[in-house]
């Protein structure tokens, strides 16, 4: 991970900040990240644009939502977040925010829960598997 991502993870999950605390949800992950770009969407939504080494071009690596936008406090666990983030009904005091959580489950399937306190990852984020069936020829 590229030294501006963390520091910027660092700033916005920090609760002595006077930044308001943020929810992560990671969308694509980078390896060998070389550069970030940081975008403020409506109601305080930041959208991180990322460009790796291996790949060409900016891929949405990860967005971050406000946990006031959700109606939650600091203290809150990531069970309670997610139920917020899995049913964008229960988000009742930002509408901006609710279509936003609405249109992300529409692209992204899911939202998971990560081990990390405040991270969450989508369901595209994981590998899916391949199984061969039939008889297969040695060495493939």
């Amino acid at each position: 991970m590229s030294k501006r991502l963390e520091n910027f993870y660092k700033k916005i999950h920090n609760q002595r900040n006077q930044i308001p605390e943020y929810v992560s949800i990671i969308i694509r992950p980078g390896k060998k990240l070389i550069d970030v770009k940081i975008k403020k969407e409506n109601v305080n939504i930041l959208k991180v644009m990322a460009h790796d080494k291996k790949t060409s071009g900016w891929f949405l690596h990860s967005i971050h939502i406000p946990l006031k936008n959700l109606g939650l406090s600091y203290n809150a666990k990531n069970k309670e977040i997610l139920e917020y983030l899995s049913q964008p009904n229960k988000i009742t005091s930002s509408k901006p925010t609710k279509d936003y959580v609405e249109n992300i489950l529409r692209k992204y399937i899911e939202i998971l829960p990560e081990k990390k306190k405040h991270f969450f990852k989508t369901e595209r984020f994981k590998k899916k598997k391949e199984f061969k069936t039939g008889s297969q020829l040695k060495g493939f």
